[in-house]
């Protein structure tokens, strides 16, 4: 529950039990009103999806008539978004609008712009270079516009070009710790944007979505570059399952230091899929800890009446079970039976806890 929404409540209840007057408890309710910060799923797709579209349009419109341009005015055209969309947020900042109506569409057309900016000034001029010389640019170029606009999308997703430069560094460095670090350095930059986000207390529907979406990024991420640099093929071996779970214990830990409530249960999904692999891997020495792990997630949804850990927990541990069952040669007529009764088990234990949240409101 929001803060000033309790505050509203409790002022109520003590209007109600005649601890302050009819006219105190309308001045604090006016005092205490829901601020403009509310911020829809709706407006996000809205706004994202206008933004993308306006940012297509502009370059498929001056790519239709590109060749009727000179070299200078194609350069100002391939800037001129990108000034705008600075003079846009500098008078944004000026009037202090903090609507995410505004910022999250200005974010994401900002980042296009620059992108498509820098590209068609490269490519007007035949500037040379490597293409991760090229993303490197680009991402450094639209680091202030993530920055400042606090996009949830923008801020978000762009970490991913740390993950697409390191890679494009492949036929250069096959296999490279520093290069790896150098990636994850990179992705490192984007988290200052993310503070100011959180300080700036969005609504909530804004802060799940961006805490889903980094939360993942930053894990995975994480992981994708920590196997990039390692210098051995891992991606089927318990190292690589082992580096999965230090990446969300990172998350988690990250999540308790900053009070973040929507990161610890990526890290749970982040560390129970790497534990998935552990049940299909015949020769995997992990198994037993990710036993461990599937029945610690489902006590501890099932202790605090969590549905969401418990289902994880649950689902994890029939995977690991059923995994190592339909590796058997038991008769299929059999294991048709074992899949009936663990779906059974799922919707029971829903119910079950359905019922135990009801009882305890």
């Amino acid at each position: 529950m929001d803060k000033r929404e309790w505050l509203r409540r409790e002022i109520g209840a003590w209007r109600d039990e005649g601890i302050v007057t009819e006219e105190t408890a309308e001045a604090l309710m006016k005092r205490y009103q829901p601020t403009e910060r509310r911020f829809s799923w709706g407006v996000m797709i809205a706004g994202g999806f206008g933004a993308l579209m306006i940012g297509l349009g502009v370059i498929a419109l001056f790519a239709a008539n590109w060749d009727c341009f000179g070299r200078p005015a194609r350069a100002a055209i391939s800037l001129a978004p990108v000034v705008l969309c600075g003079i846009a947020a500098l008078v944004a900042s000026a009037k202090g609008w903090k609507s995410m109506a505004l910022w999250e569409p200005l974010g994401i057309l900002w980042c296009i712009a620059t992108a498509a900016g820098t590209c068609l000034v490269a490519q007007t001029y035949q500037v040379g270079g490597s293409v991760p010389g090229l993303i490197l640019f680009v991402a450094l170029l639209m680091l202030p516009a993530v920055w400042i606009s606090r996009s949830v999308m923008a801020m978000a997703l762009w970490p991913i070009l740390a993950i697409v430069w390191t890679f494009a560094q492949r036929d250069i460095h096959p296999s490279s710790f520093a290069l790896g670090f150098e990636g994850l350095g990179l992705m490192a930059l984007s988290l200052p944007a993310y503070l100011v986000f959180l300080r700036r207390e969005p609504g909530k529907a804004a802060l799940v979505t961006g805490q889903l979406v980094t939360g993942f990024v930053y894990s995975l991420g994480a992981a994708i570059l920590l196997l990039r640099a390692w210098p051995l093929d891992l991606y089927h071996s318990n190292a690589s399952v082992l580096i999965f779970w230090g990446c969300s214990a990172m998350i988690a830990g990250a999540a308790a230091v900053f009070k973040l409530p929507v990161w610890p249960i990526v890290a749970t999904l982040v560390a129970s899929g790497a534990a998935m692999v552990t049940g299909v891997d015949r020769d995997s020495s992990l198994y037993v800890v990710s036993l461990v792990l599937a029945l610690g997630v489902l006590s501890y949804g099932v202790r605090k009446l969590k549905l969401s850990y418990a289902n994880i927990g649950a689902a994890l541990l029939l995977w690991l079970i059923l995994a190592k069952f339909f590796a058997s040669h038991l008769d299929f007529t059999v294991k048709g039976l074992v899949l009936i009764l663990s779906g059974a088990a799922i919707t029971v234990l829903n119910v079950v806890f359905i019922r135990l949240r009801k009882r305890r409101a």
